[in-house]
């Protein structure tokens, strides 16, 4: 039985969901989306309720069912290769899980009265597993979805859930505006046809051929650049998303700034090697992030091991002040284990990729109760979805992502209701290298994703 007072966003968003079959809530993290969809599947009474989310999301939905629902309804988390209880009235799977072909017949035996892909953004790409698995198989070009072994083909009623719906580009829309709104697609909304997802990307999105490898494997791929006749898109989405920012419920939104750092010594010549930072600030502005990974390599985590340094001095200073709590972000494990032997006796958790689900919730508690924890670790990749860093209202990119949506879903941990200060998010720059360049790049990008959401 529900034990949670909703939000009046939380209930408006409930109300939205309820009314439409098909429907995409866009709110940001901390929002309460996963309130508002649990609520709606108590208004609509739906019985059978399939739920894909992330490998943190597991827990959070299983106790979201218990604190939202006010119907008692036996729970299953598909975990460990289990088979599926027919019986069971919701079912809770990874994405993972929903790509392993023996889990998915035993699915798309069952009737589901409602599917609900949290994080739907997982499934941006009709060339990925779990997008063929959840929205069906693209024929020619996308005039035809072959939905046989998909799980639309098993429901009348999908509702998507994604802080983040274009992480990358305006092409992200069209798996999700193909498979549930196909008509959004037709002249009915727009001057032209983009049912196809070669137009559809045409229309939308401005790319550019790069060329990767060499000699008799070269070959061109297109890589995205900026957005183009965005308005027009905004008007086909229209109606079809909700999407609240946490100003909107009263949650304070980060103040972002960058947070040069000036190394004692002459940096390695490889970190401000001209020719080098060329072709990976051209990697940046195609939104090449393979090629930029590729050109980077060991500099990028070379250039983090020296950021960690500086940052653990900076962070001393600051917490032998007046600072309490920090969030320290990064990508490399080398560059957090740095961070950890530099700050431990000032009480250190964190979350990497080999972080139980048990310790997730372990560390997360400590940090937010234990006044004598006052370092939160959090590898970005790891600790961007599904958990509540507002203990502290500072956070630093020690490291940052090539994706400004993993970006701003990391910033937004330190963001809730009980957050009394004004947030402060900083980026870690190291003087003389190219971190500022990078970063105004990236944010371009980013400028694209909220035209389309405005």
């Amino acid at each position: 039985m529900t034990t949670m007072l909703p939000k009046p966003t939380q209930l408006s968003g409930a109300k939205f969901l309820a009314s439409r079959d098909y429907a995409l809530l866009a709110d940001l993290p901390r929002v309460g989306k996963t309130g508002s969809s649990i609520m709606a599947a108590d208004y609509l009474m739906a019985e059978t309720i399939l739920i894909v989310t992330t490998a943190s999301g597991r827990g959070v939905w299983k106790t979201g069912m218990q604190n939202w629902s006010a119907f008692d309804r036996g729970v299953q988390v598909m975990l460990g290769g289990k088979k599926l209880d027919p019986k069971t009235p919701c079912a809770i799977i990874g994405w993972a899980g929903l790509s392993q072909p023996k889990l998915r017949v035993e699915l798309l035996k069952r009737k589901w009265d409602l599917i609900i892909p949290d994080e739907a953004h997982n499934a941006k790409s009709f060339t990925a597993k779990r997008t063929q698995a959840l929205y069906g198989t693209l024929i020619d070009d996308g005039l035809t979805l072959n939905k046989t072994s998909a799980m639309t083909n098993t429901t009348g009623r999908m509702w998507c859930l994604t802080g983040t719906p274009l992480p990358n580009s305006p092409a992200d829309a069209y798996p999700m505006l193909r498979a549930l709104f196909r008509e959004r697609l037709t002249t009915a909304f727009g001057p032209t046809d983009v049912t196809r997802q070669s137009d559809f990307i045409a229309r939308y999105c401005k790319m550019r051929p790069m060329k990767i490898g060499h000699g008799y494997f070269a070959r061109y791929i297109d890589v995205f650049v900026e957005g183009r006749n965005l308005e027009e898109l905004n008007a086909r989405v229209a109606g079809i998303f909700l999407q609240r920012t946490q100003a909107d419920v009263g949650i304070m939104e980060p103040d972002y700034e960058t947070m040069p750092l000036i190394a004692p010594k002459t940096l390695p010549a490889e970190i401000v090697d001209q020719k080098k930072a060329g072709a990976i600030l051209e990697a940046a502005k195609s939104g090449d992030r393979a090629a930029l990974e590729m050109h980077m390599g060991p500099l990028r985590r070379l250039t983090g091991e020296i950021k960690a340094g500086l940052v653990v001095d900076a962070v001393k200073e600051e917490l032998d002040g007046a600072l309490d709590k920090i969030v320290l972000a990064y990508w490399h494990k080398d560059v957090g284990a740095l961070l950890l032997d530099g700050l431990s006796k000032y009480g250190v958790v964190g979350i990497d990729g080999a972080t139980s689900a048990d310790k997730r919730t372990e560390n997360e508690e400590r940090f937010r109760r234990d006044p004598k924890t006052r370092v939160f670790l959090a590898q970005i990749q790891a600790a961007g979805e599904a958990i509540d860093l507002s203990a502290s209202a500072n956070l630093i990119f020690v490291e940052s992502s090539f994706t400004p949506a993993q970006m701003k879903q990391m910033a937004l941990r330190i963001c809730n209701h009980a957050q009394t200060k004004k947030p402060l998010v900083r980026v870690a720059t190291l003087d003389g290298s190219i971190d500022d360049a990078l970063q105004n790049i990236l944010l371009r990008k980013w400028s694209a994703i909220r035209e389309v959401l405005k």
